[in-house]
């Protein structure tokens, strides 16, 4: 009696099938750039791309920023300064943070260094 579902090469098959689906959808790019000369990255960081229709997203989860477009090179540029808006706004306003932003502004300087002769 045959107890597997599906024969070793039917499930190689369907996780190749799977695999190519999801990175059709969805990519995990490395940011090397904020694209602002006040701000350096000291790592890279990693960002997802998503495609949704003919809307290009991208994300960046460790803060939960995201910007939307109509190509991917708007949405990036778009994440850049959504990213640098909120590091300033949590920047200015430390003082008064809650821990889901203050974890937020910890991660920020850590990643992105500030050149304040800008």
């Amino acid at each position: 009696m045959q107890t597997e579902i599906l024969t070793d090469e039917q499930y190689k098959d369907l996780s190749r099938n799977l695999i190519k689906a999801v990175e059709s959808r969805c990519r995990i790019l490395p940011l090397n750039s904020l694209k602002k000369s006040k701000y350096t990255l000291n790592r890279p960081i990693y960002i997802t791309i998503e495609t949704d229709e003919d809307t290009i997203i991208a994300t960046l989860d460790d803060i939960e920023a995201f910007a939307y477009a109509d190509n991917e090179f708007e949405a990036i540029n778009g994440l850049c300064d959504e990213i640098v808006e909120l590091y300033e706004d949590l920047r200015e306003n430390q003082g008064n943070l809650g821990t889901l932003p203050q974890k937020w502004l910890e991660y920020l300087n850590e990643v992105i260094t500030t050149h304040e002769d800008y």
